[in-house]
């Protein structure tokens, strides 16, 4: 498969990577290998540092599970590595640590006369500004110092080992400092590049406007009234440099002028972890879409904006997604989060008593839900699952399943706006007792020379399937 390198710059790059996580994770399928690369100063970022750990889990449980024609499953299909298979994903800016931007750009060192220079292009403020948690929503800054990120061993590796038929795609906000400046830096860089791939190669990118509000903190760096502000300064300059010059094959714009929920005022480091949103889902359709297409030199940027089918009332769910969307996204999710109910809700001693876990017991049996793979499922699980519930709780939410307590009696009635069907006149078994039984039928067609964690997710992904299909109506 092609490789499509993806770049994500800054807090919003890395919290739209964490859902296109999510999102391949469920069984979103890809045409090419995803190799991310986050761009950011701040490494301490909790948003960061928590998909970085989100990715490394995935990647984990994709290479103890086999793809091919044979099988059926699609949970953890997309092969997500990194760059060198070092498991760092991060590209690393080097001499921003500790260092205040006025001794990053050596200011003693100058002459009087581009001493003063400098001090005419920048504040005060600026020079005096540490550069550990980033550029604080100073692109002036951030345009500066990540010249040199394309200058590292990780780039260069990037840019050698890109080949004809490869993608990139690119992640940033535009109302902030590191991804406003680093995207077109970025697209220049590979634009002039020597190598004639990656110079004529297709590179999409999605730009996030502001979508989120931000508590008032006199003492932040960052105050979101500026956001607007700097998000058309920004887009001005992207009209000449950037789609304007034919250098973009296509260009995804999202945002969201809903601002009544607001995230702490962070500058950077630990602290800085906000909820999922919606947008960053969105945004991370936009690599799946962007993948999808094939692509000759542009003559011209194509322009994409996303737009639901319905007015939410209150948080969205599929039924508020156009048809295209809805398709993409609601099976795939169904399936995973009927999966993760069901093992909320049915415990070891339930599970070693049904039949598909007696007929397979050396495979199926107390072992593997013991065993490293299972570990690291139930760690993705809980993960999964404090996303849907940031997603629900963000404004505005998106919340297409029920939480487990409010099913009550039937574990299939979990899609909000899909009442599960059962056939026959007598109901004998439904929800996740309809699951065992499905478990132990499919069993017989899942081959008995599969490892454990093979086995496991071809079952339930074969059950989960045909019960979205007969039960659920969601195809």
């Amino acid at each position: 498969m092609a490789n499509l390198y993806l770049f994500a710059i800054g807090g919003s790059g890395s919290r739209v990577l964490r859902s296109l996580t999510m999102l391949l994770a469920s069984g979103i399928e890809t045409k090419s290998d995803i190799i991310p690369m986050i761009v950011d100063p701040d490494a301490s970022n909790g948003d960061l540092v928590r998909t970085v750990s989100l990715l490394r889990l995935y990647e984990e449980i994709h290479n103890q599970l086999i793809f091919d024609n044979s099988l059926e499953n699609k949970l953890f299909s997309a092969n997500i590595t990194s760059l060198n298979n070092d498991g760092s994903f991060l590209l690393p800016l080097v001499g921003t640590s500790g260092i205040n931007f006025d001794k990053y750009l050596k200011i003693g060192t100058m002459s009087q006369e581009n001493q003063a220079f400098t001090k005419m292009l920048f504040s005060n403020h600026n020079l005096s500004s540490t550069m550990d948690v980033g550029f604080k929503g100073n692109p002036n800054i951030g345009s500066v110092v990540l010249n040199q990120f394309t200058q590292s061993d990780d780039y260069n590796t990037f840019e050698t080992n890109f080949v004809a038929g490869d993608k990139v795609f690119i992640i940033s906000s535009i109302f902030g400092g590191t991804g406003a400046s680093g995207f077109p830096l970025l697209l220049k860089k590979m634009r002039t590049s020597q190598n004639a791939a990656l110079a004529t190669a297709p590179i999409g990118a999605v730009s996030l406007l502001p979508y989120f509000n931000l508590k008032s903190n006199d003492e932040s760096s960052i105050q979101a009234d500026s956001f607007i502000t700097k998000a058309k300064a920004a887009l001005n300059y992207y009209e000449k440099n950037v789609t304007g010059n034919g250098s973009l094959h296509e260009m995804y714009y999202l945002g969201d002028d809903f601002t009544s929920y607001s995230y702490n005022n962070c500058d950077g480091g630990d602290n800085q972890m906000n909820d999922a949103h919606l947008v960053e889902v969105l945004a991370a359709l936009s690599v799946v879409d962007f993948d999808g297409k094939q692509l000759g030199w542009p003559a011209n940027t194509n322009f994409h904006e996303f737009g639901l089918g319905n007015t939410p009332n209150g948080a969205a769910i599929f039924a508020d997604f156009g048809n295209n969307t809805k398709r993409l996204i609601q099976r795939p999710l169904t399936i995973m989060s009927l999966l993760n109910s069901y093992l909320n809700n049915r415990d070891e001693d339930h599970r070693r008593s049904q039949k598909w876990a007696k007929e397979r017991n050396e495979l199926l049996g107390d072992n593997f839900f013991h065993s490293e793979f299972f570990s690291n499922y139930d760690q993705f699980k809980n993960d999964f699952e404090r996303w849907q519930e940031e997603l629900s709780r963000n404004q505005v939410g998106f919340k297409p399943f029920k939480r487990d307590n409010d099913i009550k009696d039937d574990g299939l009635n979990k899609v909000v706006g899909v009442t599960p069907k059962y056939k026959g006149f007598i109901i004998k078994k439904k929800g996740y007792d309809l699951i065992d039984i499905k478990l132990g039928e499919k069993l017989k067609k899942v081959s008995s020379n599969l490892s454990a964690p093979v086995t496991f997710m071809e079952l339930f992904y074969n059950t989960l399937s045909e019960i979205c299909t007969e039960n659920l109506n969601i195809r």
